[in-house]
């Protein structure tokens, strides 16, 4: 009885140590370069806030995460939770709550309905370790430069990569759908509209026995391309990419494609239309060693650690000038930004200097006439640089990021605006399973 209360006191006085040194440090960090994701800032005291109860809760998430040697101790906890894995089981899965991972989605809402949809693999394969859900990345400011984690779902880790998971959500597709023939009809029925939806790399990589826990990508790629409008085209990636499936063309350590996968869809889109893809040779590559991208940032798994990627980005050969407009700051910057080669989690950000921006417009010397508006999401940001030597005026947006407020114009009238001719959807595969990225593209059309 008197050991469990020394027990007590020696915790309760190591909470209160803890606790007072916490309020001690006055520069909060505001990054967690463990988790590739910014933190919670200090909330701002205000009367409404106080009312409606929204600043405790805002001060309480920022208290959790600028505590005092938090990444030290989530650190500790995953080490702690792989050592207990058993020995025979080199797989294991990854739960990813996506709910806290956009900034579109409201704070009281629980949309992580595709991760609830998912097959338990726990109940239909042996051998693999089920870990916790761990804290999901939090949406970033536009103003600052991000690593965005788009992770939905279960990820299975296996051979020192991860491999996304997949979920065939019929509603969702439907709506995807249903919002592009929205944006056909409302831009008068004749703007040329493509679609172009990015697999993730479960459907390319040799999962043997545990192939059953994933829906096949290719079979929803097809249903979608049966609830289009005559006016919308779909572009056919998969086969493309499932030619060259022995090619680096996913990354181990991160949810996205390479360049070279990118590459690939280009050619897929440019084929689509007709066009002559530039060949790959044509361009100036760059390598980027020891890339520990999203999922090794999400994961913290030893042996995705262990086993780094290599970026290769190819330069534009083009003469361009790309603008980022933040806001209400237009900054120049950098196709290929190697800025971003030096970080530590950060090295995908060298496509399109992330892409974060409220919108971004690509000018070249091609006198063509033609203006391509890209929709995208991450995706798209190693996948827009091939189409410069095709296009006068490429304008980017990223729906999660475009501001009615700023710019003063919904997407349908900014098309009109600008002179835009063609459109583009470039997205992956889980967030057309993902409502509120779904939302997000939604919106931008305002309201009819």
């Amino acid at each position: 009885m008197k050991k469990m209360q020394i027990d007590t006191i020696a915790f309760l006085l190591i909470i209160s140590i803890l606790g007072i040194a916490n309020f001690a440090v006055i520069n909060k960090p505001e990054v967690s370069e463990l988790e590739n994701r910014a933190l919670k800032k200090k909330p701002d005291f205000t009367l409404a806030a106080l009312a409606d109860g929204s600043f405790f809760t805002d001060y309480n998430e920022y208290y959790n995460d600028t505590f005092i040697f938090r990444d030290n101790i989530l650190q500790l906890s995953s080490n702690i939770q792989q050592s207990m894995f058993f020995s025979g089981s080199d797989v294991k899965i990854i739960v990813s709550d996506k709910s806290k991972e956009y900034n579109t989605a409201p704070d009281n809402q629980n949309t992580d309905e595709s991760s609830n949809n998912q097959k338990n693999p726990e109940s239909t394969n042996e051998g693999i370790n089920i870990e916790e859900p761990q804290e999901s990345p939090q949406p970033i400011p536009t103003q600052k430069q991000y690593n965005e984690s788009d992770g939905v779902g279960y990820w299975l880790v296996i051979d020192g990569k991860a491999v996304e998971l997949f979920k065939f959500n019929k509603e969702s597709f439907n709506y995807y759908a249903d919002v592009l023939n929205e944006y056909y009809a409302r831009l008068g029925n004749k703007m040329p509209i493509y679609s172009l939806i990015a697999p993730t790399n479960s459907e390319f990589v040799q999962l043997r026995q545990y192939k059953g826990i994933t829906d096949s990508q290719n079979n929803a790629i097809g249903y979608l391309s049966t609830k289009f409008t005559n006016g919308i085209t779909a572009v056919n990636a998969y086969d493309i990419l499932n030619e060259h499936k022995d090619e680096y063309i996913y990354f181990r350590s991160d949810h996205h494609w390479t360049a070279l996968g990118a590459y690939y869809a280009y050619r897929a889109f440019m084929e689509t239309k007709g066009e002559e893809p530039v060949p790959l040779e044509n361009y100036e590559e760059v390598k980027i060693d020891n890339f520990l991208g999203s999922t090794y940032a999400k994961t913290r798994d030893k042996s995705i650690e262990k086993n780094p990627d290599t970026i290769y980005a190819y330069k534009p050969f083009v003469k361009y000038k790309y603008e980022m407009h933040h806001y209400n700051e237009c900054d120049e910057a950098e196709i290929i930004d190697m800025k971003y080669a030096d970080t530590k989690l950060d090295k995908y950000l060298v496509f399109l200097s992330s892409g974060d921006s409220t919108w971004a417009v690509i000018s070249t010397d091609n006198k063509n006439g033609k203006k391509l508006l890209v929709i995208k999401d991450s995706y798209g940001n190693s996948f827009v640089p091939f189409l410069l030597p095709h296009y006068e005026e490429i304008y980017v947006i990223d729906p999660r990021f475009y501001d009615f407020n700023t710019i003063g114009m919904d997407v349908i009238d900014f098309i009109h605006n600008k002179g835009i001719n063609e459109l583009l959807f470039v997205n992956y595969m889980e967030n057309v399973n993902y409502k509120e990225y779904m939302h997000s593209l939604d919106n931008l059309m305002g309201q009819d």
